[in-house]
């Protein structure tokens, strides 16, 4: 029998429960945690007005509209989930900052700062996910309804009344993602300056202060505001609410095995309109992809020479290119430990996601205790995450546990450990996903004939969704090479990762190096997201021409 898919009372009640528990935290909370929870949620709400109106409008015509491109807008937002949040930062940077290309004139006003800047930040690097939750939900509207709908309506009211309608909860489910995002990320919030719940634990934490009174060396720290343990879980707790309620909104549209239709996708044709549309869609990618590229570009390519007593500043394109390229080799040290690192941790999380998402495609394992794990993946922040871990490996000498303190100062398992970590929830999610497309009856006739389970998984789910797999290990690649806030506090000596090396010199300057390894950073990611597309598409043909047969 195959696995029952959420229900949506099931995800009524658990959205119910997640709120319940939101409340509980934030009850809880010390005077000092509800004031970064605001901030946090000051800079959630922020980023919100920015990405959610922009990502649904480019959702509805990318999915709903006759629009020409719009599998190329859609491949290129696909890629720029993948690009890392502190190279969005180097790119606006570039572009507004201080010396920013467009910043003209002497003496200009810089309002690129601060809360500004930070919201600015997230809030354009937050629209491919609003796209990819409010595509999947319009694709989860009955094509059927929205015909039906059309005997009596216009296309526009149609679009309005039922589609989007439909597509509420990926709405929901988006905004809170994206409020997950800014409780958990620091790269732009200590770029800038902003204080939030995840900045506060990276502070605390690279002091040495977490529940303490001292700090390195001994220091005495009465007057730095400090964390309690308890905040520390109670936040954490607001976090994971956040993930849950996001699964929650997900869950009541995923469709039940019956509920799945069969028919085309409807789709406005715009006819006359379809180039205008185009025309401001292109407007949004080029704000989005065309500034911040040409902005690392400029930075990557900027000269001075001295004429007449007077600093003249130009651009090489020569130079943009040669910065770029040489940042390979220049930065080698720093490719070669990111890799190092992601590979084997991508490793690991690919066998561990294949298993448990077979697991949960047969209903072997409960989906409540999986889905937590799977949320503290995904919701805890980094360096909560690292502070953790410390807490693992880190032991005195005279301790049984030595060993693990040995690797943790002279081995890379610290930072494989939280890199597997954050890979694991995308790699087992994606792969659950397509495992769940396997016919039941092929593993129904496949049991008939005495396979058992680890028999079924690696002579028939994994030769017919191996796309799959290898697009899980692509995707998760990505996520752990490019993880910063974890990574930054649990590398041990001598060891530097790509992104610890950008976020440094994002804090010391050098422009044109940081923003040549930006750009060779999401040249890299590009083409990992272009191997993962092609992928994808020869596993929907496989798909196809499986169930042609």
């Amino acid at each position: 029998m195959a696995p029952l898919r959420p229900t949506q009372p099931l995800a009524v009640r658990s959205f119910a429960v997640s709120a319940i528990g939101l409340a509980l935290c934030v009850a809880l909370a010390s005077a000092r945690l509800r004031g970064l929870l605001l901030n946090s949620t000051l800079l959630a709400a922020g980023t919100l007005v920015v990405s959610l109106p922009l990502g649904t409008l480019l959702a509805v015509a990318v999915v709903k509209t006759s629009m020409p491109g719009r599998r190329l807008v859609e491949g290129l937002l696909g890629a720029l989930l993948f690009i890392p949040l502190y190279v969005h930062a180097a790119a606006w940077q570039a572009a507004l900052g201080h010396g920013g290309w467009l910043v003209t004139g002497k003496g200009a006003t810089i309002w690129f700062t601060g809360w500004t800047a930070s919201i600015w930040v997230h809030g354009f690097a937050a629209i491919p996910w609003v796209v990819l939750f409010v595509a999947a939900a319009l694709r989860s509207v009955r094509p059927e309804l929205e015909e039906e709908s059309l005997q009596d309506a216009s296309s526009w009211q149609v679009l309005k009344g039922v589609s989007l309608r439909g597509a509420l909860s990926g709405i929901i489910a988006a905004a809170l993602w994206v409020a997950v995002i800014c409780f958990g990320e620091i790269a732009v919030t200590d770029l800038f300056q902003v204080r939030t719940f995840a900045e506060e634990i990276y502070t605390a934490a690279n002091l040495g202060v977490l529940a303490s009174s001292t700090g390195m060396a001994g220091m005495v720290l009465e007057d730095v505001p400090q964390l309690a343990n308890g905040d520390l879980w109670v936040g954490t707790g607001v976090v994971v609410a956040l993930v849950l309620a996001a699964l929650a909104a997900v869950w009541s549209w995923l469709p039940a095995t019956d509920a799945v239709s069969t028919s085309a996708e409807w789709v406005w044709e715009l006819r006359s309109g379809r180039w205008g549309v185009a025309l401001a869609t292109g407007f949004v990618i080029v704000g989005m992809v065309g500034v911040p590229a040409a902005s690392l570009l400029s930075k990557a390519g900027a000269t001075t020479e001295q004429v007449d007593n007077e600093i003249v500043r130009g651009w090489s394109a020569g130079k943009s290119g040669k910065m770029v390229v040489g940042s390979f080799w220049e930065h080698r040290r720093e490719w070669g430990w990111s890799l190092a690192i992601g590979s084997v941790a991508v490793v690991a999380a690919t066998l561990v996601g294949g298993v448990l998402a077979w697991a949960l495609r047969k209903g072997s394992l409960p989906m409540l205790p999986i889905t937590l794990l799977l949320a503290l993946g995904l919701s805890v922040p980094g360096p909560l995450l690292a502070v953790w871990l410390i807490g693992i490996l880190n032991h005195p000498d005279d301790s049984m546990l030595w060993p693990l303190t040995w690797c943790y100062n002279h081995t890379i398992l610290a930072p494989t450990l939280v890199q597997f970590f954050r890979a694991l929830p995308l790699a087992t999610l994606l792969m659950w996903s397509q495992f769940a497309s396997v016919s039941q009856d092929v593993l129904d006739s496949a049991a008939s004939e005495g396979a058992g389970w680890w028999r079924q998984l690696l002579a028939i789910v994994l030769p017919l969704r191996w796309a799959a797999v290898v697009a899980a290990a692509g995707m998760a690649m990505i996520v752990a090479v490019g993880d910063l806030t974890a990574t930054l506090l649990v590398a041990p000596p001598g060891v530097s990762t790509l992104p610890m090396r950008i976020f440094g010199l994002l804090h010391y300057g050098s422009e044109d190096r940081v923003s040549a390894l930006c750009l060779a950073l999401a040249l890299a990611v590009g083409v990992v997201a272009i191997f993962v597309g092609l992928v994808f598409r020869a596993n929907a043909r496989q798909s196809r021409s499986v169930g042609a047969d």
